[in-house]
């Protein structure tokens, strides 16, 4: 598959209706490279969770693109693992994304990542809507407000990933994994200086919203493996109503809603099958 159908579906990443700055944290050709690093994946790691202050607890966008990707993942021979926290943990036993870790780490635990990398022995790290650091050692979300008493610091697995590859998707610069963007995030998004995590991944995406962001890092995959591994729409849609069922609400209202960051259950759908019209022309040869 030539570069110019994974620049094609970068254009996906770019739609960006909540204007969080998506068109100045995208990198041309970062999309393929993450697609064909991920794809001989063995064993890979899938973190996400991100909570919501507001309303203490976890937020939709996020754990429904991890299951995706983890299908996809074990659809290509490889296996996969999910990673949370205990606030967001009920979310992906929602989902029945298993096997399941729960850890508790905190910043600095160093001894406790590199004892759970070496149990599970990733060959991959795979951060999607998961907060990482910033410059003080706090994790934020966007309004710059402190979430450290909710998040457990989970990218410290990917500060002592070692030879694992990692991949990250992110739409605001505070997620785990996009530390490359952080000039960009800075001069860009709202809160930037403040927000702007320091904690980098081999292969950051950035997204107008991270769950779809995960759709086309599928989407990717799909080209090259020579067959659709999206998601149907009747997943998105009961995962995301299991997601509210679970406690989960919107990230950008705080509302128990079938939302992806104020955006609806059909707008996502509507991408959704964006996606899957391209990748079905792309491997048709059209």
């Amino acid at each position: 598959m030539d570069s110019e159908a994974f620049l094609e579906l970068e254009g996906f990443l770019l739609r960006d209706p909540g204007g969080r700055g998506a068109a100045h944290l995208v990198r041309s050709g970062g999309l393929e490279a993450a697609a064909r690093a991920l794809l001989p994946a063995r064993r890979t790691l899938l973190l996400t969770g991100f909570p919501v202050l507001r309303a203490g607890v976890g937020e939709t966008d996020g754990p429904g693109a991890a299951r995706a990707l983890g299908d996809a993942l074990t659809q290509l021979g490889g296996e996969v693992r999910y990673v949370t926290d205990p606030l967001c943990a009920p979310l992906l036993r929602a989902l029945e994304a298993e096997p399941l870790e729960v850890l508790e780490l905190v910043v600095g635990e160093a001894a406790g990542a590199r004892a759970f990398l070496s149990r599970t022995a990733p060959s991959h790290l795979v951060a999607i809507e998961r907060p990482g650091r910033s410059s003080d050692g706090h994790f934020r979300n966007m309004r710059g407000e402190a979430i450290d008493d909710l998040t457990a610091a989970l990218d410290e697995l990917f500060l002592h990933a070692g030879d694992a590859v990692s991949v990250a998707i992110g739409d605001g610069g505070n997620e785990l994994g996009l530390s490359g963007a952080r000039e960009q995030v800075v001069a860009h998004v709202a809160h930037g200086e403040r927000i702007a995590t320091v904690v980098g991944a081999d292969f950051p995406l950035a997204a107008g919203v991270s769950e779809w962001g995960g759709w086309v890092l599928v989407a990717a995959l799909s080209l090259l493996a020579g067959r659709d591994l999206l998601p149907t729409d009747e997943a998105v849609a009961s995962r995301l109503h299991a997601l509210v069922a679970a406690g989960a609400v919107d990230g950008v209202t705080a509302a128990p809603t079938p939302t992806l960051d104020g955006q609806s259950l059909e707008a996502s759908l509507a991408l959704l099958g964006e996606l899957r019209a391209t990748v079905a022309r792309r491997l048709s040869g059209e």
